[in-house]
């Protein structure tokens, strides 16, 4: 439910392989990836030494010739964490860039000369306490990238001042950029939506039994992969918020579709902003072409525990290989559809990203 400090990076990004096509390509003997570790912390505190809010962190690496290296990633593997010492709603967003054209210093907090981002993650925390997530994404089909590349983290509690800390310790599987990956490319189809409240997020709807169906125009290639997370949230109970899930349980929908030919109706039902209006769920699935291809489904559903918080978060990694590529034409479209079970107010985002080859 952030404000949007990080638009720049959860606006929707084509990144191909093109970014690092004036790089060469190294082909040669197949050897073992070299391996980046990458441990960082930050926190934000009421404390005056440390900034409060919702900020970012941008903790940069040069690997080999920096933006001069053509290189691929095979894997990210590890664990994140997000520590509550407060009980407020507070959430993290990890990105992995890589930049071109010149490596800044490892101390400038900028973004300027990233290319694109090539792996995200969303935590969140309704609560006081720890929540841990593990990564580990592998891509059989490499993703390009160049020698100079930053870890970001963009979090913190949103409408209060309160102390948390957000930990990364993964470790980056790399190689030199290969000829027949050199094409590869992602495509940004994540997106974050509210429930059972009306404000926040890219769009939000208090009727728990409406959804929201976000189209994505794809280019021409062969879809591979899908990669990243999902995180359904509760907030935290306090009136900053809308109420939490009473019940017996709460639940949300996480589908994606390929649609052949276009958006149709889904690129119809757009606000101003290009954010899709809210809709019944049924009307959404109506609206699939008989030709649509289910990707994927990540379904969540959380049994609320009698005389206990109700405050819950799922959050689940995604990584969906398709060992029979499929095929892409320019102007097909990813459809992502959020739905919910249950009553109550939730935050719900994706951060997921298509891998796609020529």
């Amino acid at each position: 439910m952030k404000s949007y400090l990080l638009m720049i990076i959860l606006a929707p990004i084509f990144v191909f392989g093109g970014g690092v096509s004036d790089l060469r390509g190294q082909d040669g003997p197949a050897a073992a990836p070299s391996v980046l570790h990458m441990q960082h912390s930050a926190t934000t505190s009421t404390a005056s030494t440390a900034p409060t809010g919702f900020p970012q962190f941008v903790f940069r690496h040069q690997l080999q010739n920096g933006v001069n290296s053509a290189l691929q990633m095979r894997g990210l593997s590890g664990t994140l964490a997000l520590q509550n010492q407060t009980p407020f709603f507070s959430e993290a967003l990890w990105l992995l860039a890589y930049y071109q054209g010149q490596c800044p210093p490892a101390s400038d907090q900028a973004l300027d000369g990233v290319t694109g981002f090539i792996w995200s993650d969303i935590m969140k925390n309704p609560a006081e306490g720890d929540t841990i997530a593990r990564v580990d994404i592998r891509f059989p089909s490499p993703v390009p990238m160049t020698g100079c590349i930053a870890l970001i983290v963009g979090g913190g509690p949103l409408l209060v001042e309160g102390a948390v800390t957000m930990t990364a310790n993964l470790n980056l599987a790399y190689e030199p950029l290969s000829q027949d990956a050199s094409g590869n490319g992602t495509v940004d189809v994540g997106g974050e939506y509210c429930f059972g409240q009306d404000m926040g997020c890219q769009n939000s709807v208090t009727d728990t039994t409406q959804g929201f169906a976000v189209p994505f125009g794809l280019p021409a290639g062969h879809l591979v992969e899908l990669f990243g997370s999902i995180s359904d949230s509760t907030f935290d109970g306090t009136a900053d918020y809308g109420p939490l899930p009473t019940g017996e349980s709460w639940g949300a929908v996480n589908d994606f579709y390929l649609l052949p030919g276009g958006c149709g109706p889904f690129g119809n039902n757009l606000n101003s902003q290009g954010f899709p209006n809210p809709q019944p769920l049924e009307t959404l699935f109506g609206w699939l072409p008989s030709d649509a291809i289910h990707l994927d489904s990540v379904p969540f559903e959380h049994r609320i525990p009698r005389d206990e918080p109700a405050t819950a978060t799922l959050q689940r990694q995604v990584q969906k290989f398709f060992s029979n590529p499929i095929p892409v034409n320019a102007g097909d479209c990813l459809l992502v559809i959020y739905g919910r079970n249950g009553n109550g107010a939730t935050d719900n985002e994706t951060q997921v990203k298509v891998l796609l080859t020529p």
